[in-house]
Order: structure tokens, then C-alpha cells, then sequence
């Protein structure tokens, strides 16, 4: 049985979940002293080969980071991930979010509902802290300014204005290019 086990608040530790774009920063780990958490594959965005020698500095960190417990590579649980794809397809945006960006919404949530840790995910990306505010997940950006509400969007046909509920990204009518955007109340 996974169950949580309840912590009282004081004593909760705080973990932080960091997309890509965070390390990107050239963030300096020695300032927290909360985990973090990330996953393999936001490590395998930032060792791509014509950025290797640009992003070393970050790698070393990164690297040293691991070496010392203060960063956590964890996958999250596939019922986490089939949890925030559901989400995103109910609210239109799936096509606007990486495998990556799921499976770190993923990880922040088993992370608060497993761990049972105060959690914030650090991304610089719209679309994430969308369906983070839609979960109740804490988020936060290093260099934007965040998402002040959520936002509610439609798939739609620009050219016959069909409106479909779909994950696809043609229109089954005239077979035009299908765009998002946002549902007027």
C-alpha cells in the first residue's frame, strides 16, 4: 500500500521540483536547503551536443549536486503521469506541453501526495503553471513573471471555426491545421 505518511507542518522539509530552463540559469545549489528534484531527461535537455561546451559550468554543478544528495533524480510513477496527461487533454493543453514538462508536474505531484513535502516547481514555462495552478500545485519563476490566473483554452479550426475536444491536430472536416487558443468565458 503507498500510502503518505502525515508529517506535522513544522517539520515538513521543503522540496523543489526544477525544469530545465532553471538550471539553465546558472543556478548556485549551495544557496538551498531544500531538496530538489528533478528528472533524467531535463539533465539530457541541458547535455545536448551543440550546447556541451556553452553549458559545462551547469553540468559540473549539476554533477556535484547529485555527488552530494542536495539533487534528486527521480521518475515519477506512470499513475502520476496518466494523471497529468488526463488533465492537460481535458483542458486543451497537451499539445502545448513536452513529455518532459508532464513528468515533472507528475513528480511535483506524487511528491506532495506521497512524501507528503511542501513542494514548488520552478519553471519559467506558461503552459505548466497553468495546469499547476488547475492541480493546486505551488509554482514559482526564477527570471518571468508568472501566470497571475488560470487560463482556459479550446482546440478550434481557424478555418471552418469548428471548436473539436480533441488531441489531434488536423480538422476532421476541412482538414486544416488545428490551433489553440484561449475559451472565452
Amino acid at each position: 500500500m503507498n500510502k503518505s505518511i502525515k508529517v506535522p507542518e513544522k517539520d515538513k522539509k521543503n522540496s523543489m521540483v526544477f525544469d530545465t530552463n532553471i538550471f539553465l540559469t546558472g543556478f548556485d545549489f549551495s544557496v538551498i536547503k531544500s531538496h530538489i528534484y528533478t528528472i533524467q531527461e531535463v539533465l539530457d535537455e541541458i547535455e545536448v551536443d551543440r550546447y556541451i561546451i556553452k553549458n559545462r559550468n551547469i553540468i559540473e554543478r549539476i554533477k556535484c549536486a547529485i555527488a552530494s544528495n542536495q539533487l534528486i533524480l527521480k521518475t515519477p510513477n506512470e499513475k502520476y503521469i496518466n494523471q497529468i496527461k488526463n488533465l492537460a487533454l481535458k483542458t486543451n493543453i497537451l499539445r502545448s506541453l513536452s513529455d518532459v514538462d508532464l513528468k515533472l508536474i507528475a513528480l511535483t505531484l506524487e511528491i506532495k501526495e506521497t512524501i507528503d513535502s511542501k513542494v514548488i516547481i520552478y519553471t519559467n514555462d506558461y503552459t505548466m503553471e497553468n495546469l499547476c495552478m488547475e492541480l493546486g500545485l505551488s509554482f514559482s519563476s526564477l527570471i518571468k513573471e508568472g501566470i497571475k490566473k488560470k487560463k482556459i483554452f479550446e482546440i478550434f479550426c481557424p478555418l471552418c471555426r469548428n471548436v473539436v475536444n480533441s488531441k489531434e491536430f488536423i480538422c476532421e472536416i476541412c482538414g486544416s491545421k488545428l490551433e489553440r487558443r484561449e475559451k472565452k468565458n
